[in-house]
Order: C-alpha cells, then sequence, then structure tokens
C-alpha cells in the first residue's frame, strides 16, 4: 500500500516516501475537503486563488503565496476555495523523515516546534514564495530521474535544498511564525500529545478512555479540554482520523472492504459500512465505484 494519496499507480516506489503534487480547486474539493490525515510532513504552498484551511478545526483565510506547514500532530481539510485556487503540494513520509535525521541540523531547525505547531500559516511575499516553488519543482523531477547512480542520495539533497531555503526564510523573519505567549498552553500540550497518540494508534484504538488512560487524565476532562479549544469532540478526531484513512484505502489500494474493515479495527464490514456512511452519504462500494 502507499504511503500517500494521489499517486495513481505510479510504479516509482520513491513516491510512496515522498510526493510532488499540483492541484486545481476540483482537486482540492475531491482530496482534501474532509479533515486530512497523513503520518507525514507536509508543505502547501497556496499558488493562486483564495479559501479557508482548518487545522485541528481551527479557520485560516489562505490566499497566494501562503505556506502550510503541517505535519502529524495536524488535521486539515479546505472549505470555500475560489474557482482559480491552485497549490503545490509536498508530502514527505514520517519513513522517509528518518532517513534524513543523520543530517542533524537541516530537518530539525524546521521540525516544527512549538513555533511551528502554534502557527502552521505563514504569508511568504512573491520572492520567498518563488524560491520555495522552484525547489519543489526540482525535487519532483529529481524523484523521476530513477536511472541516476546516486539516485537516493539525489533526491535527499534537493530535499536539503529546499529545508535549508524554508529555514533561510524562517530565521529571517522571525515574525512569520511568531505566536504570543511563546510556548504551548497546558490544553495546547495536551491536544499536541493526543495526536501524536492518535497517529500511532487510531487503527486499532476507538475509544476516548484509551488515549485519555495514556494521558493519565479522565475522559471527561479530556473531552472538556478538547471541546474548549477546538470546538470539537475527541470522538471526532478519531473518526476523521479513521474516515481519512478509509477512503485513501478504498481509492488508492485494492484492500476488499471487509479488508479495510479489519484494518481499522472495526469489528465487522457491517459496522464499517454504516460508519462510512454517515461520513460520506455513500457505502465504501459506492464510493469505491464513484471514483
Amino acid at each position: 500500500m502507499c504511503e500517500f494519496p494521489f499517486i495513481k499507480g505510479d510504479a516509482n516506489n520513491m513516491r510512496q516516501k515522498i510526493n510532488c503534487i499540483t492541484v486545481d480547486h476540483k482537486e482540492v474539493d475531491l482530496w482534501f475537503s474532509s479533515a486530512v490525515y497523513l503520518d507525514a510532513l507536509i508543505v502547501i504552498l497556496v499558488l493562486s486563488g483564495d479559501g479557508t484551511v482548518y487545522i485541528n478545526y481551527r479557520p485560516h483565510p489562505v490566499n497566494t503565496h501562503t505556506l502550510l506547514l503541517l505535519t502529524s500532530s495536524h488535521l486539515f481539510h479546505f472549505v470555500e476555495c475560489s474557482a482559480d485556487f491552485k497549490c503545490k503540494c509536498l508530502f514527505v513520509s514520517r519513513t522517509f523523515m528518518d532517513e534524513m535525521d543523520s543530517t542533524d541540523m537541516i530537518y530539525k531547525r524546521v521540525r516544527y516546534g512549538v513555533r511551528l505547531y502554534h502557527a502552521p500559516v505563514i504569508r511568504l511575499n512573491r520572492s520567498h514564495a518563488g524560491l520555495l516553488v522552484k525547489r519543489i519543482s526540482q525535487i519532483n523531477k529529481t524523484i523521476d530521474r530513477t536511472d541516476h547512480f546516486y539516485y537516493k542520495e539525489m533526491v535527499l539533497n534537493t530535499l536539503f535544498t529546499f529545508y535549508l531555503d524554508l529555514s533561510d526564510i524562517i530565521e529571517r523573519d522571525k515574525a512569520l511564525v511568531s505566536h504570543p505567549g511563546g510556548n504551548l498552553t497546558r490544553y495546547e500540550s495536551i491536544i499536541k500529545a493526543l495526536i501524536e497518540l492518535l497517529s500511532v494508534n487510531y487503527r486499532k484504538e476507538h475509544k476516548v478512555a484509551f488515549y485519555a488512560s495514556q494521558l493519565h487524565l479522565s475522559a471527561h476532562y479530556l473531552t472538556q479540554i478538547v471541546k474548549r479549544i477546538t470546538g470539537q469532540s475527541v470522538s471526532d478526531f478519531i473518526f476523521d482520523m479513521l474516515y481519512s484513512e478509509a477512503r485513501m484505502l478504498l481509492i488508492h489500494s485494492r484492500l476488499s472492504v471487509q479488508e479495510i474493515a479489519a484494518a481499522l479495527n472495526f469489528s465487522d464490514q457491517s459496522s464499517f459500512g454504516k460508519f462510512f456512511k454517515r461520513k460520506s452519504g455513500l457505502s465504501p462500494a459506492d464510493f469505491r465505484k464513484a471514483q
């Protein structure tokens, strides 16, 4: 199974770890209109148009030259994108990021600590946006150079160059990612820890009580915190991550509906079907046929 959607049968295994795409408003509606969870680093640069992105259920207006820096600590989806909306996306899986860690500072300097968790939406000027578009395009071209003797090293090096330029932009203008109050509040820290737990466990653990116990909180208190900060319930987070994964498996894998239900730890195919229909309005089989 591919780690990413949007590959459409590409035989290049590298694109299962790192992928670049450009999407218009129709594709945004198809792929990103429901809460999306990917266990990856995600860079989205708006090329034209405007709209709204919800990140962990909080709305952020976006327009040309807006940069989104997202990780597995963020759930996101777009709404009300204009007809001319277009964005360039870079997806880097956690497994591929682990391969970068030996280079020490490059990825770690943009590892999305407190500043970028607080403020994953960055407004770039035209020059900086143009530079990052160029770097992402270079990554995309390099991924296709599969006959290069040092193929993996070439892909890594173009990715490093992108992160160096991104780090330079951020370090030169710290106001881009400034946030009042500096550190995460206790409630924000709990939500970040919750999503990190979810990223590892959501396929198997669907109960709020499990996550509350892991965080040494009561289920009621955890629910109150999440509702106060995001306006959503803990179950919303769990079910949106499950739904995001289910959609991707139905679209991009050859697993049967029964196998997907088992992979996501539903008691049976029927309970999975009811869950999916509540979220999408279609049965899993009908949803797959419609793609």
